[in-house]
């Protein structure tokens, strides 16, 4: 039996500014998607090594969401699942991209942490 979707995304308004961030406004989902879309990570345990130190109630509900969204799918077993973008949630990538732009652009330190995290996935 599968299991019915436990959360609906509610929308604040029709501008599509806000209904974007009511799908994707949470910190934590957007750096699960950076994640996933730029460091290849695909295993709860990847998500949980990221340097921002999510928890683990907040990695479980987030990815569930982003499921119930349509922006993640993923494979396998409960107990061993693998996490992918969606379509959909392909389409993020230039919201993520300026976003990252912006940080290198306005904030010390994030070049370097760009350039320390490529490294490692080499």
């Amino acid at each position: 039996m599968k299991k019915a979707k436990t959360e609906k995304t509610q929308k604040r308004s029709e501008c599509p500014v806000s209904c974007t961030l009511d799908l994707i406004g949470d910190k934590w989902s957007l750096l699960i998607i950076r994640d996933i879309m730029f460091f290849e990570k695909s295993t709860y345990n990847e998500f949980l090594d990221s340097g921002e130190k999510i928890s683990t109630n907040i990695l479980n509900d987030r990815l569930i969401a982003l499921t119930e969204r349509g922006l993640i799918t993923y494979t396998g077993t409960a107990k061993r699942k693998k996490y992918k973008l969606t379509k959909t949630g392909h389409e993020l990538r230039p919201i993520i991209e300026a976003a990252r732009d912006f940080g290198l652009k306005h904030f010390k330190g994030s070049r370097e942490y760009v350039e320390n995290r490529m490294n490692e996935t080499k």
